[in-house]
């Protein structure tokens, strides 16, 4: 499990292999490789620590654990949209930019919508 990043990052890069636009590439290899990062550092491949993780990984860090969170897995049922927030903003700090809290909390009506939507 804590290799897929890792894993990610590499297929990225193959898979834009020749793509004129660096910027492009170097966005989506750092998505894919650095998104289990943790603000506090306890996260993976690599253990960075606040703003050494790049922040188009820090943005993907809360979209891919709320999406987590309010859908439906084979392994547990989606949890609400209330309780799904009291876990994203215990986590800034820690788990997340602390500066991304007003952001996520700023999109959250729209995110609960889409998720209301689009099924859970």
């Amino acid at each position: 499990m804590k290799t897929h990043s890792s894993k990610n990052g590499e297929m990225v890069m193959i898979l834009l292999e020749g793509i004129e636009e660096e910027r492009f590439v170097r966005v989506a290899y750092n998505v894919a490789r650095y998104h289990h990062e943790r603000w506090d550092g306890k996260g993976y491949p690599e253990g960075l620590v606040g703003t050494m993780i790049p922040l188009e990984a820090r943005i993907m860090a809360i979209a891919d654990v709320y999406d987590a969170l309010v859908s439906k897995r084979v392994y547990k049922e989606p949890m609400s949209f209330e309780q799904s927030a009291e876990i994203m903003c215990e986590g800034m700090g820690t788990q997340f930019d602390p500066n991304m809290k007003s952001i996520f909390l700023g999109c959250r009506e729209k995110l609960e919508q889409y998720y209301t939507e689009h099924g859970q």
